[in-house]
């Protein structure tokens, strides 16, 4: 692709939705920074502002604008991250670890006895929801249909309908929360100064919650499908020459959990190498899988032998991922807490049997089985005889329950973010 089109390729998301997809390192880490250029903003998108592209069309969920960071430029931008970093900032990592701890091991509980498991349904799907929906002040019946939409957003499949799915379930919790607020991200996004409205609280939901979750997701299924087919990264792990964390690093170069996204809008025509022009208001998509794995290619000896988190999984510029800190605590203790309980894991099926999804935006598995020894539950979970935990996924269709703050605790505010924050 790269030797016929270069660093930009042009691609079609679906019939008739045409876009340009940059894939080169350097290139994406200009484009994102240059303000002036560029706008995040969908609706500078061309084609469907002219109406070639129309409103049904399987991506406009996911590239239609929604009033959140994501699709600011400018003044608006600052304000609304501020809001998000403020919300976000919030989040004890002490508590977050613990939560991420209790929950993965109940849901090794479920299927430890069995000595088999798919992991992807049985675990990585289902932890950073667990996580999500405590951390944003969620009850955990709302996970199951949230969870439902989400895949059906970031695959295309029936897009408009799990759109609206979803949106209607975060109205449901904004609604609740309304009345009871607490000490939890939902809470502190509403109360807080920028003076965010009902809307945009609803669409910074879409953002944290549909980015996180899945994402999240990905990259422990990825992480561990690594490690289990990399022996030479076993190997060093197994003899503390890397951490989990070095090896959550080495899946964001080799296989971002989101990629092709977001977007860029050119605010004037883009002249190529070769006599060819990006017009105004196309669609930019940022090719973050491809361009990380040539530069770590061209590379390899010395991203494997040191930590390093030069990549561009969670973004760069003024749009970079504020909740990244959070997703890599997720993944890496949701990852420790997996080996730890079952340190024969290995695959049921050949590596050359995985299947990737067909996403246009989103890097993950279509399953991942696994074999291990047979283990009793652990009686410190308070699950025996196998039973799995009551969560989102075993629940009914009620509506959202809201979440207030616990008992005996107080605001949780910490210096987690800019402990764990490393690289650009």
């Amino acid at each position: 692709m790269r030797d016929v089109h270069g660093p930009v390729v042009p691609v079609e998301l679906e019939p008739g939705v045409r876009a340009w997809l940059v894939i080169d390192y350097t290139m994406i880490t200009a484009w994102c920074r240059d303000t002036r250029s560029f706008s995040r903003d969908a609706r500078r998108w061309r084609d469907w502002r002219e109406g070639r592209v129309p409103d049904d069309a399987g991506v406009i969920p996911m590239l239609a604008h929604r009033p959140n960071a994501m699709f600011a430029d400018g003044d608006q931008h600052l304000r609304l991250r501020r809001a998000v970093t403020d919300a976000l900032g919030g989040v004890d990592g002490h508590r977050v670890v613990a939560d991420v701890r209790g929950f993965a091991g109940r849901l090794v509980d479920g299927f430890a006895a069995r000595g088999r498991a798919e992991l992807l349904d049985d675990y990585a799907r289902r932890l950073p929801l667990l996580v999500l929906t405590r951390m944003l002040g969620f009850g955990d019946n709302a996970g199951r249909r949230l969870a439902a939409a989400l895949r059906g957003l970031w695959d295309g499949t029936d897009a408009e309908r799990a759109n609206a799915a979803y949106e209607r379930t975060l109205s449901e919790a904004v609604t609740a929360k309304s009345a009871h607020p607490g000490d939890d991200v939902l809470s502190r996004l509403m109360a807080h100064d920028a003076g965010l409205s009902r809307e945009e609280v609803l669409h910074h939901l879409v953002l944290v919650f549909g980015i996180g979750d899945e994402s999240t997701a990905n990259l422990i299924g990825n992480t561990v499908r690594l490690l289990l087919t990399d022996r030479d990264l076993a190997a060093d792990l197994a003899g503390t020459r890397v951490s989990i964390d070095d090896a959550v690093d080495r899946s964001l170069w080799r296989d971002p959990p989101m990629t092709n996204f977001p977007v860029l809008y050119p605010v004037r025509d883009i002249e190529l190498a070769g006599g060819r022009t990006i017009r105004e208001g196309t669609p930019v998509l940022l090719g973050l899988g491809a361009a990380n794995r040539f530069l770590a290619d061209e590379y390899r000896e010395r991203i494997q032998e040191t930590a390093n988190r030069a990549h561009l999984a969670w973004g760069v510029g003024p749009h970079r991922c504020p909740a990244q800190d959070i997703a890599r605590l997720i993944a890496t203790t949701g990852i420790e807490t997996l080996i730890d309980r079952l340190p024969e894991l290995r695959l049921a099926v050949a590596e050359s049997e995985l299947r990737w999804r067909n996403s246009p935006f989103s890097r993950g598995l279509t399953a991942l089985p696994v074999l291990f020894t047979p283990r009793p539950p652990d009686r410190l979970t308070g699950y025996e005889n196998g039973a799995a935990p009551a969560t989102a996924w075993d629940a009914g269709s009620a509506g959202p329950e809201v979440h207030g703050s616990a008992e005996g605790e107080g605001p949780g505010r910490s210096g987690f973010l800019d402990r764990w924050l490393r690289g650009r």
